[in-house]
């Protein structure tokens, strides 16, 4: 059970529809369903009655809605009060962030630890996550924000972004069909930024459960490299949906449509068991605030009940 599980139950609650939720957390509806889902799993209980159109709550969904209120409304109070001595709180973090958060809110993130923290300094490595797993593991990195899969035995992950991710191709690109299946993979050439093993998360678990195996494939290791390959119709490429869309618009690149889709990939900010120091709450309290102020933020269309 996670912070982003119990935020999307009440404001699920709160608004009576998961379309509105969604809307609200700028996220699709069946992250919302599937967040829900694993919360009540997890609980063993059923918080809504599906039933319906409008997200009712079940008579036990109501009991445990004051609850997650009281719990969300805890988090925001000990943030607060991690970042209340800013000026007594020092330290040096070598951070390692996938190149996503570096391409996104990495920037806004600096910028205000540098504003409200002045005495920690941040040493800052971009990679890909299997790349920081390693770093992780022998202790050359403090914390990461990456979508790394690390043992619960050593490191603490916690759910801080989720990233969707499309399939793209360069208009000058002959044979692209207009749903793209798993199985149409194998044949097309890929342009891709780790190897098949080397994804995580949503991606590899999409890529496994599928049978997707490259046999035309041309690595490079950004995003930025991969996306100018395939406007270059040079093959398919797989990028951050965000980064996009003026490409998209223009007609640069095209988004295809998958079949099954793929979820959105997650990434977690991550630190040892062992070492958990003042300096990095401090830093990951503010990644939090950060990505949910940019949530907040981004204007979303009306989704339908």
């Amino acid at each position: 059970m996670n912070h982003r599980q119990l935020e999307t139950f009440y404001w699920a609650a709160r608004l009576g529809s998961f379309a509105k939720a969604a809307s609200h957390l700028n996220a699709t509806q069946s992250a919302i369903s599937m967040r829900i889902q694993e919360l009540e799993t997890r609980l063993g209980v059923v918080l809504f009655d599906r039933s319906q159109r409008a997200a009712r709550l079940t008579p036990q969904g109501a009991l445990l809605l004051p609850l997650a209120e009281e719990v969300l409304l805890a988090s925001e109070r000990f943030i607060s009060t991690a970042a209340a001595d800013k000026s007594d709180i020092t330290g040096y973090i070598r951070l390692g962030v996938a190149e996503i958060v570096a391409l996104t809110w990495l920037p806004e993130l600096i910028l205000e630890m540098r504003r409200s923290y002045p005495r920690v300094q941040l040493e800052i490595e971009v990679a890909l996550s299997h790349l920081i797993e390693e770093k992780l593991y022998n202790n050359s990195l403090d914390i990461a924000f990456a979508a790394c899969e690390v043992a619960p035995s050593q490191f603490v992950s916690t759910d801080l972004d989720e990233v969707a991710f499309v399939w793209v191709a360069g208009p000058s690109l002959d044979g692209v069909p207009e749903v793209l299946t798993p199985g149409m993979l194998s044949a097309l050439p890929i342009i891709a930024t780790s190897r098949e093993w080397q994804f995580r998360g949503s991606t590899l678990s999409w890529l496994t459960a599928n049978d997707v195996h490259f046999r035309n494939v041309t690595l490079c290791n950004t995003f930025r490299t991969a996306a100018s390959l395939a406007m270059a119709g040079l093959g398919l490429a797989y990028v951050p949906e965000a980064l996009y869309r003026e490409e998209f618009a223009s007609g640069r690149l095209r988004r295809l449509v998958c079949d099954p889709e793929n979820r959105p990939l997650k990434i977690f900010s991550i630190r040892s068991l062992a070492n958990w120091t003042p300096a990095q709450r401090v830093l990951e309290a503010l990644a939090q605030q950060i990505v949910a102020g940019r949530i907040e933020a981004k204007p979303s269309a009306a989704s339908p009940e």
